[in-house]
């Protein structure tokens, strides 16, 4: 029994011990790697978000990890050195992820000072196109420039390629370095309103700017899937008369936020539940926020969903049993086969404990008539020696049973009978023998 004891001891102490740490890692918020082009809104953003993550005790934590635009940090998901990306979608996306949210729609917008008079894009051949920087850009807006000069049939060197800083533009304006600008960015972005700021001021009296369209947007996103077809809506940009006076063709892109694919489905659902619930709290301060949107489910898409977004969005998460249900069944198979197999190994040790219960009385009975019988002093010595060791064996062996009170009631009997017995005959056989056997009398 006391084997039985210290078994079921260590097995619910190892029980106690893993519930203990299961519940530790499970209380544990869950960090995630995100790979974010740094000093921009999003980085701004997924920080907001995050302090939102630790107000409101989330189990998610996201580890920023700064990169220098947004090619990089595709790169860095490509690399697998991250669990999500920041991204852009007409830059190489990675392969080895899917969209979780769409943080942002961007444009092109292409535009000159009031009076240059380009009516397409195909009226910039021969000009010098000042290209501004921005933290998601790289050289991506350059290669953007490219693209729509290549649906425009122009040589690639049509157009003078110059990257500049926007804090640079107003000079260079003034100083006729170049004839029309590009930017990339949301309608409402600061460095947007502040570049048609410098184009309408770029002239004397001040002009609201030409903007110049992109009348193949539809064919550029057709050809290529990151694009897509958009327009610069009448008045964006306020003034009086609006800026821009009519709807102006163009074309964009999104800026996402992709999980990588093997991140588990569960926890990249969780990733937008989060985020979605936390965007108007985070808009405060990261007005981004409020650009965050859901991704499109339906599958076969160009730019895919993560299956793990599509199941939250569409309401088709996995439940606990749903996710776990095997390991339940194989589980409590497994645990009906061991709580088995200790019930029957219990079983068999008491079964034997109390065979060799049994046992120690019918030797204890045997000693009884053998003393009764004994015919010398040595027979009911070693007759004695036996009636000892069944006494040890009944009352300390690990092996045995507790008794109750009728059992040990009856092998203590047993026990008194037999060296009553072995008394008797020892005093009988003294009885027999002649008086010069003084060794024998001393002993009875």
């Amino acid at each position: 029994m006391q084997r039985i004891l210290l078994l079921i001891i260590a097995l619910g102490t190892g029980l106690v011990a893993l519930t203990t740490i299961g519940l530790y890692f499970y209380e544990r918020p869950t960090f995630l790697r995100v790979a974010v082009p740094r000093g921009g809104e999003s980085q701004k953003l997924l920080a907001a978000l995050n302090q939102e993550f630790i107000r409101t005790r989330a189990d998610l934590r996201f580890h920023i990890v700064a990169t220098n635009d947004a090619r990089a940090s595709s790169k860095s998901m490509e690399d697998g050195s991250v669990d999500l990306a920041v991204v852009r979608s007409d830059i190489a996306m990675p392969t080895n992820a899917a969209t979780a949210l769409i943080f942002a729609h961007q444009y092109a917008v292409i535009a000159a000072p009031h009076g240059a008079s380009f009516s397409n894009v195909s009226d910039l051949k021969g000009k010098r196109v000042a290209i501004i920087a921005s933290e998601l850009s790289g050289d991506a807006n350059q290669k953007l420039l490219d693209t729509i000069e290549a649906q425009y049939s122009l040589p690639p060197e049509a157009i003078t390629k110059k990257l500049i800083d926007l804090s640079n533009l107003s000079e260079s304006l003034q100083s006729g370095d170049v004839d029309a600008v590009l930017a990339f960015g949301a309608f409402d972005s600061p460095q947007i309103a502040e570049l048609v700021q410098i184009l309408s001021h770029g002239v004397s009296p001040p002009e609201a700017p030409d903007f110049i369209p992109i009348l193949e947007s539809n064919a550029i996103a057709k050809r290529f899937p990151g694009f897509e077809a958009t327009e610069i809506l009448r008045g964006a940009f306020g003034g009086s008369p609006s800026r821009p006076a009519e709807n102006v063709e163009t074309i964009g892109a999104t800026i996402r936020l992709v999980a990588s694919n093997d991140l588990a489905n569960s926890t990249v659902g969780d990733v937008t539940n989060l985020i979605l619930a936390n965007r108007a709290a985070a808009a405060k301060t990261a007005p981004w926020a409020n650009h965050i949107e859901a991704p499109e489910t339906d599958k076969g898409g160009v730019l895919p969903t993560h299956p793990g977004a599509a199941a939250f969005l569409d309401g088709e998460e996995e439940t606990f049993f749903d996710k776990y249900s095997d390991l339940i069944y194989i589980g409590a198979m497994v645990g009906s086969v061991l709580i088995s197999g200790v019930a029957a190994l219990a079983s068999r040790i008491t079964v034997q404990g109390y065979a060799r219960f049994d046992q120690l009385m019918e030797q204890a009975l045997t000693i009884l008539k053998a003393g009764r019988e004994a015919i010398d002093e040595p027979s009911l010595n070693r007759l004695e020696l036996e009636i000892d060791e069944i006494l040890t064996q009944s009352l300390a062996a690990a092996h045995m049973p507790k008794l109750d009170g009728h059992q040990l009631a009856a092998l203590t009997l047993a026990v008194q009978q037999a060296r009553l017995a072995i008394a008797d005959r020892r005093l009988g056989l003294v009885r027999r023998l002649p008086e010069s056997s003084p060794e024998l009398r001393r002993k009875t």
